[in-house]
Formats: C-alpha cells, structure tokens, sequence
C-alpha cells in the first residue's frame, strides 16, 4: 500500500483500481501509478539482493536461477496489473521465499520463515525514506510525488550502478563468501530488526505518518504526539537496520580476510614442513596423507558420536592444518641417521626419537614470535605426543591413555599406517591387509581403541587414496 499525502486530503492507491481523493487530475494519477509501480519494483529487487548479500542465501544453479527470475517478475507483474501493489509485493515475498528454499541444500523449509524478516526489512527501509521526509518537512502534494520519484530514481540508478560496474564484486563475492553464513547473533538481529519494522511499515502506520499536516485530522484518533512518536521511531529503526547491515557487511570482509589469512598459513606450514619432509628419502607424500588419514578418522569419530566434547568443527579444522607439522622435528635429525637405509642401531634410534622433543621446542618458538593460535597449539601436542602409546610405552614422556591428546591419539594410527603401507628405501610397502592387523593388533596397547575402531569405519576412504597414489 503506498500512502501520497496532499495538502487537501489523502492519495490513496491500493488494489486493482487507483482512487484519487482530491481535485489533482490525471498527472496526480499517472505520479500516483508510477510511484506504486516503482515500489513493487524496488521491493522485489532489493528482495532478491538482500537475499544473497545481507542474509547470505545461495542461488541456484545460474542457468535455473535465471529462468526463476524471469518467471518471478512475469508472476509479480501480473499479480500488480490485476490486483494492484498489495498482491504484488506478497507475490514477491512468496517467490523470493520459494527461492531461498530452492536455493538450499538442506533445512530448506526453513528458507519460507525468512520472508517474515525480510519483508519487514525491505519495507522499512523504503516506507522511512519515502513517507518520513514528506511528513516532517510538510511537502505539498506535488512535493511529496516529485521527492517520491527522485528516491526511487537514485535507487534504480544505483541498481543499474551495481549490474554494470559491480560484476568483479560479485565475481568476489560468490567465490570467497560461498562458505560464509550468519552468525546466531546476526540471524537474531535481523529477525529481532525486520518484526520491529514490519510493525513501522504496516498499512495503519502508513496511514498515520501520512496524516501528518493534514486540517481535517483534528477527528482522527491519533494525536501529534503519536504521530510524531511513529515518524521518529520509523527512523530510528531504518538507522538500526542499515547499521546491522553494515556490521554484517563487514563481517563478510573480515571472514574473507581470515580465510584469506588462514589459507596462506595453512600453505606455509605444508611448505615448511615439506621442506624437511625433503631431507627424508623415505617419506615422499607422507605428510599430505596422514592428514587426510587424519581427516578421516576425526570424521568418524564425529559422526559416531565419540569425543563430542573435544571434536568441535574448529577443533577438527585446527587439527588438520597442524597435522603436516608433526615431524618438523626431524629437521634436527642428522642425515646420516635420517635416511640410514638399514635397521637402526640403539644409539641412532635414541637420536630419532629427539625428533618429537625438537620438533616441540620449534613449534614453541613459533608460537612465541608469530603469537598463541589454536592450530599451533595443537601442532605442538601432535609433535610432541604421536609416538606415545595407549599402554604407556612410548616416548618421549611415556604417558598413557587419555593423557595423551586426542589429536596425538588420532595422529599416532594415521602415522604408522602411512608408515607401513609406504614403500621405503629400507623396505617395501606392506600389504593392506597386513598393515590392518597390525593397527588391529596395536588396539588397546599402541593405539586408543576407541580411535582404532573409528580408523576401521573409514579404512575403505583410506584404501580408496592409497589407490590412487
């Protein structure tokens, strides 16, 4: 419903027939049609745009995404030539709303309770800008239609704006936000923004901002006070909206640049560590597979259930990227010893070992000058621990159990499988089925039993890689 206030009465243009309650003719009219035009436009664009840059909702695939597009403006078209604005815009939240649910690949009639929000989001932002003004500033009635049309004239011009010059934005943005989403705080911000201005927005709000100078309001059961209440309130709330819209604008950049930021650590510690990894001639490729050994078994044991507590997504994430790094120690390691094609002696094996203790102390270090980070520290832990065992007759600190690190735990089976289905210059690769009966053997002394059988559940992924090398 759309609201033109005069200094004689009120324009009122709703529904299929367009009822002008004053003397203004036939160019008031078209102004009036024209401006019911533009808002039906303006609501269902800048749905369609709030959809997928403010609330962050995928598109479907571009092809389908299209023919949804055009089918949608032919419906709303239809919906305000027939039955006027009213029919429009609730056409318009519905297929927008269709859209988020398509869009989706789970939870996707959920995407139906976003119109509530939106639409009140949408509304109230344009009915501030285009009621507010005219009501404070007492414009006539041309005023008011001619300031009308210039607001939508610079919102239009500003959409023409951003299809032209803004495609490498979106290119930008459809790569690097893809994995973006709302917070809980933000969903509860824009939920908590869009009821407060669907209740600005509604048709008896209009109604009253629009009564703002008029002589014959004297009857009306509103005062000034109130009046004036609705217009410094819708206002108030347009500032709140457009400022959560900024802050979730800028949560986008600072996740892009912490991705941004997060990859290019992830791809120096794989570097670094493939640096030493490259001082052993009997560990070509091992690092990059026991993270994914890593992967996998985490991965299990999350959707079993086990260690819920520990294997939080971020937990899972840090443990992966500091996976590479549990050998950095062998840096220390003399090459002699390092790439010893026989059996070690007892000397050289005990300068082995040092290998977890160095590799500590350097990722400490690391630590101190590049400052505290949940992936450090737990490339520590696995650099640390990956040779203990479950009995406690491992080293370097021979500890046991659950004192071990869960991501050390994890780490110690990836390790020896890599370790014994890999070919080295010392020996060659042993069978898979070998190699399992001994992970099957380690089970409850070596090896956290708990973690073996979650390294079982996913041993067919694992055959899969090692078949494809």
């Amino acid at each position: 419903m759309t609201v033109v206030t005069t200094n004689r009465g009120m324009v009122t243009v709703c529904g299929p027939v367009l009822n002008i309650k004053n003397n203004g003719g036939e160019s008031i009219e078209m102004a009036a049609e024209l401006i019911c035009l533009l808002e039906t436009a303006a609501v269902t664009f800048s749905g369609f745009l709030s959809k997928k840059y403010v609330f962050l909702e995928p598109d479907m695939e571009t092809k389908k995404q299209r023919i949804f597009y055009g089918i949608s403006f032919f419906i709303i078209a239809v919906a305000f030539f027939v039955f006027g604005i009213d029919a429009a815009i609730m056409a318009a939240g519905v297929l927008i709303g269709l859209n988020i649910c398509l869009g989706r690949k789970k939870h996707r009639l959920r995407g139906l309770f976003l119109m509530v929000p939106l639409l009140g989001i949408l509304n109230g932002l344009l009915v501030p800008i285009i009621l507010v003004p005219p009501y404070l500033l007492s414009l006539s009635e041309q005023e008011t239609q001619v300031y009308q049309l210039m607001v939508y004239g610079i919102l239009f011009a500003l959409l023409i704006l951003f299809c032209v010059k803004g495609r490498k934005w979106r290119i930008w943005f459809n790569e690097n936000m893809k994995r973006r989403s709302l917070r809980g705080s933000e969903k509860c911000l824009l939920w908590l923004v869009g009821i407060l201005m669907m209740f600005f927005s509604n048709s008896s709000i209009m109604q009253i901002v629009g009564d703002r100078a008029n002589e014959q309001a004297a009857g009306s059961s509103y005062g000034p006070e109130v009046m004036s209440f609705i217009g410094i309130g819708s206002m108030a709330a347009f500032i709140m909206t457009i400022t959560i819209i900024v802050l979730i604008v800028q949560g986008n950049k600072r996740s892009f640049y912490h991705e941004q930021v997060s990859d290019m650590q992830s791809g120096m510690i794989t570097f670094m560590a493939e640096v030493v990894e490259n001082r052993d001639d009997n560990t070509g490729g091992h690092i990059r597979r026991t993270a994914e050994y890593v992967e996998d078994i985490a991965k299990e044991l999350k959707r079993q259930g086990v260690y819920s507590d520990i294997l939080t997504d971020s937990y899972m994430g840090d443990m992966v990227v500091a996976a590479p790094l549990h050998d950095i120690g062998k840096i220390h390691i003399p090459d002699a010893v390092l790439n010893k094609p026989g059996k070690l002696t007892d000397e050289e094996f005990e300068i082995m070992k040092t290998h977890t203790t160095a590799g500590k102390e350097l990722l400490i270090h690391a630590k101190e000058e590049l400052g505290e980070s949940e992936y450090l520290n737990m490339a520590v832990e696995m650099a640390a621990y990956h040779h203990e065992k479950w009995n406690g007759k491992g080293y370097p600190y021979g500890i046991s159990g659950e004192e071990i690190p869960l991501c050390a735990r994890i780490m110690a089976v990836a390790d020896v499988f890599d370790a014994l289905t890999s070919k080295r210059c010392y020996k060659d690769a042993m069978p898979l089925e070998k190699a399992y009966a001994i992970i099957r053997e380690g089970s409850g002394t070596h090896f956290d039993p708990v973690v073996v059988d979650a390294f079982f559940s996913a041993a067919e992924n694992m055959k899969k890689n090692k078949e494809t090398e």
